[in-house]
């Protein structure tokens, strides 16, 4: 075996140093790298760090590559789109590739030959500008405004543009609501068929979301509505108290305006029920923390019926007179709770009044002719002084009444009318004065002779009358001078 030759210091000689083998380069190729590197300023690139360069390169396209075809995968896709490679690179933390082309898209290429080989250009549609000058321009798109408009108020949408036009019979029942209730209720849900009549020739609307009663608010509901309803002593005491008092009967308020009104209709002639479904009202009223403007259209016609119906027991009764009185003064309660909101509603209530009072539409016996327009004195009272006065005096309303009673045969039936009349009236009138001659009025043409024949003995009855018929005028002469 002969020895390695070594030099003096015992190292081996260069002579037997290997020589380095070759740098492998993969797909990418070297010519690239130096292209670049032209591109940033190195003009002159060895071919060794220009392969070694191009490894580099190659090896982080591949974790680029592996990591979006990580993304594709997830994606339930078998294509690889630009949103993956931006999604890998974000990954990576790199910064992301700016592209003409959308990233949910794969571009086109198309190859243009070029006398150094081929090149491939991104697919771009060519705009002929001679053309595109000529075109007119686009109009001019509306400018971002915004708007406000109430979606609900207190659970109740109101019927504006913006809102879906309401379905018939949109409240449905506890009955028909998604947790099963009790097994009572006063109406049946509306059905499939009149829900599909309905919507026949309409566009499409989203149902509106279904109003949901805990299990506890519709046992609430069952149970108070069988109270209000029960002959048991104490039961509508209870019920009502429960109605003026609890705080979180908020989502059963349409519910039980509608079961008033429904059990109103169903039993005019049955005083009981009548009481009971005022007394809701007046419960519902008087309970703070509701709220129950939205249903003033349903409240309001629910105690004129009450109050002009014909239907009630004929004077002399004491229980009908009871009723009306309760709803007359619900009515003034409503009408001063809301006068402000709602400026023309004491107008339109005194307009079906004085229609009631003047006995349009009224028929019947003169027993029930005579109660209605009791109820309607009640409830001009309720309305206010200044339309109660005009409406009894000046448009000889009491006189309308005089005419109801002389049809009366029972005396105590006229004794009761007159009664309250007169003392509806008395309470309207302003002081008297003791200048005025009860001689200066023609009592039979203000009063009628049923009633000025009440009035006559009282001087200062007649007096006040006299001065209100000359306030009255003074303000009409004072309005037409203006």
């Amino acid at each position: 075996m002969s020895a390695t030759p070594k030099l003096s210091n015992g190292t081996p000689s260069s002579s037997s140093k290997p020589a380095r083998p070759p740098v492998q380069t993969g797909l990418w190729p070297a010519e690239v790298i130096k292209d670049v590197a032209e591109s940033v300023g190195i003009p002159s690139l060895s071919d060794t760090v220009a392969a070694g360069l191009a490894g580099d390169v190659e090896y982080r396209l591949h974790v680029v590559i592996e990591e979006a075809i990580k993304f594709m995968r997830h994606s339930k896709r078998s294509k690889l789109l630009p949103s993956d490679i931006d999604a890998a690179l974000r990954v990576l933390n790199i910064e992301q590739l700016y592209s003409p082309c959308p990233a949910t898209s794969v571009p086109t290429y198309r190859r243009v030959p070029t006398p150094q080989g081929p090149v491939f250009a991104l697919e771009d549609r060519e705009i002929d500008f001679d053309k595109a000058l000529k075109e007119p321009l686009p109009a001019l798109g509306k400018s971002v405004s915004y708007t406000a408009h109430w979606l609900a108020i207190e659970g109740v949408q109101p019927a504006i543009p913006q809102n879906p036009p309401p379905s018939i019979n949109c409240l449905p029942t506890p009955a028909a609501l998604a947790v099963p209730p009790p097994t009572t209720s006063t109406a049946a849900p509306p059905t499939a068929a009149s829900a599909t009549s309905a919507a026949a020739g309409a566009p499409t609307l989203h149902p509106p979301v279904k109003h949901l009663l805990s299990h506890e608010l519709q046992l609430y509901y069952t149970r108070l509505t069988s109270a209000l309803l029960s002959s048991a002593p104490g039961a509508r005491d209870a019920a009502l108290a429960s109605l003026r008092g609890d705080p979180g009967l908020g989502g059963l308020v349409p519910y039980l305006v509608r079961f008033a009104g429904e059990q109103v209709a169903a039993n005019l002639r049955d005083l009981n029920v009548l009481e009971g479904m005022v007394g809701v009202v007046g419960a519902l009223v008087q309970n703070e923390t509701l709220f129950v403007e939205p249903y003033l259209h349903q409240l309001l016609p629910l105690l004129l019926t009450t109050l002009l119906t014909s239907s009630l027991p004929a004077p002399p009764s004491p229980a009908s007179l009871s009723l009306r009185t309760h709803s007359a003064s619900l009515l003034s309660s409503l009408l001063q709770q809301f006068r402000d909101s709602y400026p023309s509603l004491a107008g339109r209530v005194t307009k079906t009044l004085l229609k009631a009072l003047r006995g349009g539409g009224a028929g019947g016996a003169p027993g029930e002719t005579a109660g209605t327009r009791v109820g309607a004195v009640l409830g001009l009272v309720a309305v206010g002084r200044g339309a109660a006065l005009k409406a009894l005096i000046r448009d000889t309303g009491v006189r309308s009444v005089g005419e109801a009673v002389e049809g009366l045969e029972n005396e105590e039936a006229r004794r009761e009318v007159i009664d309250v009349v007169l003392d509806n009236v008395r309470s309207l009138l302003p002081m008297p004065d003791p200048t005025l001659s009860p001689a200066d009025i023609d009592l039979d043409d203000v009063l009628g002779p049923v009633f000025a024949a009440e009035v006559g003995p009282d001087g200062e009855l007649a007096r006040a009358i006299l001065v209100t018929l000359r306030d009255e005028d003074e303000d009409e002469h004072g309005h037409g001078h203006r």
